[in-house]
């Protein structure tokens, strides 16, 4: 008897944006060619999609995480017709020209100008199917079930046909009908096997729309450094392929400068009236909160002069699960504390150790370090205020003269803050963003080698992050991946503390 499919937990309340976050579509054009009976498919000329469904909710995606539910209105309105409550399609949005063959020239005419209701969706793959995990069943299996769901499906839904020929061919056949390529894969493959195509080269990843519109592009937004706003987007969209993990899901506060950072700023909690769709709102606490999940909703709030990006510790699948522990070394206005605060970092990194804690360090992009502790699914606020905490409590009773855990400047008496509080809105600025300081400093992350004397926030700024990137990589990467449990570091806490 074959293997059952593997289920996984995950529950519909979650919702689609969650389900669709545990799906990343199969590249195509694999160097290893598939082995055994293959399966052959024309590939459709559109925008591929992963299309999910939870309970009453679905959503289009593209690769680059951006939204397109709204723009097919008919391919959506399809996908709600589909018998079952949950699941993740891999296809490909087109348009049909008059000899029904796929047009992206059309399908981009069509976007840009308003009429994306009438493209059809061209299903490849199943991933899902109402709480099976189908992805390493094979293909046999995973188009079965496909072709099951899709039958009787409205117009706007088809299974991709397969051709029952000769690669040799089915290559000029397809051509004759303005399909230049096709797409080869393994019958008995499991849905990470290689996707071969064969024909006209696949070319660069094609967008169905620019980057949203610059307004007042040579405008200048820190003055002393003459870095204006064309800089500016330019160096969050080189940056949106890093950055994006550390925004996606998750609340965002957006720190603006409409005129340049020597007059005021303002914090946009609230999705602007008139946004785009692809600027995605989320409720919570009764605020209509703004949520980043592409490079077009990040250049769009740094077009109205969003310079600092601010974050929530917790996703809103989430939300009283923060992903990590945030221990802040503020040194306040005391520019001279520099080297006070490099000791007190060192002291946190030894006792981390101790803890068998990991952590990511990364400057403020001002004055300050923040150290982040990842923490594993399944810990609330408390655990991590109680960590924070008692860290802080050690290292003042460590260095007294040095710390304190006192919010009120005037009750610091010259000493640093560690800052230990964790609740659900409070927000962190995140990794590579900008800060609206002379210098267009950037808060970076960092290795704990770095952290000495002669540590410089100022030398990670908009002009030497991307050449800093590319040599040392995304140093923040193990926040997306929390492990720490922390049950065993609270109980050395408590004996030490005596609590």
């Amino acid at each position: 008897m074959a293997a059952r499919p593997k289920k996984r937990k995950f529950g519909l309340h979650d919702g689609v944006f969650a389900l669709s976050k545990k799906f990343v579509l199969n590249p195509m054009d694999a160097e290893v060619a598939p082995e055994g009976d293959r399966l052959i498919e024309p590939v459709w000329d559109g925008l591929r999609v992963l299309a999910t469904r939870s309970a009453d909710e679905v959503r289009v995606a593209a690769a680059d995480f951006r939204d397109w539910t709204s723009t097919f209105p008919w391919v959506a309105r399809a996908l709600e017709k589909l018998p079952a409550q949950s699941f993740a399609i891999d296809g490909v949005v087109c348009v049909l020209d008059p000899r029904a063959a796929p047009s992206f020239a059309e399908l981009r005419t069509r976007v840009a100008e308003g009429r994306g209701q009438d493209a059809v969706l061209l299903a490849w793959d199943l991933m899902w199917l109402d709480g099976t995990d189908l992805r390493e069943r094979p293909l046999t299996e995973r188009r079965a079930h496909l072709a099951k769901l899709l039958e009787g499906a409205p117009g706007a839904i088809a299974l991709s046909q397969s051709v029952e020929a000769e690669l040799s061919a089915v290559l000029p056949a397809c051509a004759a009908l303005g399909i230049h390529r096709v797409l080869v894969r393994a019958l008995q493959g499991s849905y990470g096997a290689p996707w071969r195509v064969h024909g006209a080269p696949l070319g660069p990843t094609r967008s169905l729309s620019p980057a949203p519109p610059l307004t007042n592009a040579e405008k200048v937004l820190y003055p002393k450094d003459g870095i204006t706003k064309r800089e500016v987007v330019d160096y969050y969209r080189e940056l949106a392929p890093t950055m994006l993990p550390y925004l996606l899901d998750r609340p965002v506060v957006i720190q603006r400068w409409p005129d340049g950072i020597l007059e005021f700023d303002w914090y946009q909690h609230r999705v602007p009236p008139r946004a785009p769709d692809y600027l995605r709102p989320a409720w919570v606490d009764g605020v209509r909160r703004v949520v980043i999940e592409s490079p077009d909703a990040l250049l769009w709030m740094v077009n109205q002069a969003g310079l600092t990006y601010h974050v929530f510790s917790s996703r809103l699948r989430a939300l009283s699960a923060p992903d990590y522990v945030v221990i802040d070394l503020d040194p306040g206005d005391r520019a001279s504390w520099w080297a006070e605060l490099i000791e007190i970092a060192l002291a946190l990194r030894r006792l981390l150790e101790l803890l068998e804690l990991p952590s990511v360090v990364k400057t403020s992009g001002q004055r300050g370090l923040h150290v982040l502790i990842p923490l594993a699914p399944g810990h609330r606020f408390g655990e991590a205020e109680e960590l924070a905490r008692s860290i802080a409590r050690v290292l003042e009773r460590l260095l007294p003269d040095k710390v304190t855990l006192e919010l009120e400047k005037q009750k610091r008496g010259g000493r640093l803050l560690v800052d230990h509080q964790q609740f659900l809105a409070k927000t962190l600025v995140a990794p590579y963003s900008l800060r609206g300081v002379h210098g267009a400093p950037v808060s970076a992350p960092i290795s704990w080698e770095e952290v000495g004397p002669t540590l410089d926030p100022s030398a990670f700024s908009l002009r030497t992050m991307l050449a800093r990137l590319e040599k040392k990589g995304d140093l923040a990467a193990p926040l997306l991946e929390g492990r720490a449990v922390l049950a065993s570091a609270l109980a050395q806490l408590r004996r030490t503390l005596g609590g």
